[in-house]
């Protein structure tokens, strides 16, 4: 069974990875729903005991696929930082990693976006994982405007345009919100000028 929390296993095999890939991609393309065991292990190649040894529960898949999501997030967010010499590109990169994102055949929006308006009602984990899940990236954000010289009520501003983007990307099947956003970010940061260097 997968922890409730936003930390994956320590360690996964193959077979594990395959599953938690093939609910994602099939969660979705067709919500979580209508989507069985049976349909996991087919897209994963495997036996549906395979699925059902590793994940007992769908809701363990749907945790294990935030987790993944918000393994990739936290990955390109320090790829980013890594790549940035100037905070305020950092915040800029942001969104060139969503127009990535959105540019893809295979983008149907956010998994947190889409999983918490499918369960979020009804199911407190996936609630609390997505809640937890933009508070990291909030958090992220408020200290990347720190170190550029801006309040934390910027990098909130900023969160809200990276998640307005999410949702209008999948919407519109367009990457155009990312540049749209990215717009908008840099005119928000335009606001409070850089600190003189001495």
């Amino acid at each position: 069974m997968t922890s409730s929390t936003l930390t994956p296993p320590r360690s996964t095999t193959a077979v594990q990875r395959a599953v938690v890939d093939a609910a994602d991609a099939l969660f979705t393309e067709h919500g979580i729903g209508p989507v069985s065991v049976h349909d996991i292990a087919r897209r994963a190649g495997v036996d549906d005991t395979v699925v059902t040894d590793a994940y007992p529960t769908r809701h363990d898949l749907v945790v294990a696929v935030l987790q993944r999501w918000h393994a990739t997030w936290t990955a390109a967010l320090e790829r980013i930082a890594a790549e940035s010499t100037d905070a305020r590109d950092e915040v800029l990169g942001v969104f060139g990693y969503l127009e990535e994102c959105f540019a893809a055949e295979d983008w149907r929006g956010c998994a947190f976006i889409n999983h918490h308006a499918e369960l979020g009602r009804q199911d407190d984990v996936v609630a609390e994982l997505s809640r937890e899940h933009f508070r990291r990236v909030e958090q992220h954000l408020t200290q990347v405007c720190a170190r550029a010289g801006m309040p934390a009520h910027v990098a909130r501003s900023i969160l809200l345009l990276v998640e307005g983007a999410r949702v209008d990307s999948a919407v519109q099947r367009s990457a155009q919100p990312a540049r749209t956003a990215r717009l908008a970010a840099a005119m928000l940061m335009s606001v409070y000028e850089a600190e003189p260097t001495s």
